[in-house]
């Protein structure tokens, strides 16, 4: 009987402790995120001083993290009232990005990847965007065509926005970034 019970209970503890270990490192890790308003950063997740959660989350990926000194990336799953960005839906990111060298604005799947999609664009680069004469960002982000600066998403379903910001000096104070600086998200409606 205390064989049973000895059986049992290594096999409980491995499998907690493997079940524990899959969902520290399935997800990006709470530890050294930066939240800028509905934008997500992990400023530390391209440097030498990058938590062990992290490390092994790339691990298990293909998501290759900016350097520490090349950039930093921004990612939204949500808009600025907090709602899921979801594909039926039409949005509008306007306001001004922080001073940088260069930058991608880009659409993904929950897990980073680009979509498939008809027109074979999945983002703009800082040099194809056309600004108002006040020299703001506005991009309409939609399934259907839009005027302007269109940025196509997938019909249905969740994405996210990818914003790479490259040789930019917010890299090593993301945390103290504010909200301003960054490209807002409306929700502009849904169907």
């Amino acid at each position: 009987m205390r064989v049973f019970h000895l059986a049992y209970l290594i096999a409980l503890g491995a499998g907690l402790g493997l079940t524990s270990a899959h969902f520290a490192v399935a997800g990006r890790p709470l530890l050294g995120m930066a939240q800028i308003g509905a934008w997500t950063t992990w400023p530390r997740s391209g440097g030498r001083d990058i938590d062990p959660y992290m490390r092994a989350y790339l691990a298990r990926g293909v998501h290759l993290p900016l350097g520490a000194g090349e950039g930093l990336e921004l990612i939204a799953e949500r808009d600025d009232e907090g709602a899921t960005l979801d594909g039926r839906c039409r949005y509008a990111l306007t306001g001004s990005t922080p001073t940088t060298r260069g930058w991608t604005l880009s659409v993904t799947d929950a897990d980073g990847r680009p979509f498939s999609l008809p027109l074979d664009r999945g983002g703009f680069t800082d040099a194809e965007i056309v600004r108002d004469e006040s020299g703001s960002l506005r991009v309409a982000a939609a399934a259907t065509p839009q005027t302007g600066n269109w940025l196509p998403l997938p019909t249905s379903g969740r994405f996210q926005f990818r914003l790479r910001l490259y040789d930019t000096p917010i890299a090593t104070q993301a945390a103290e970034t504010r909200a301003e600086s960054l490209p807002r998200i409306e929700r502009i409606d849904c169907p």
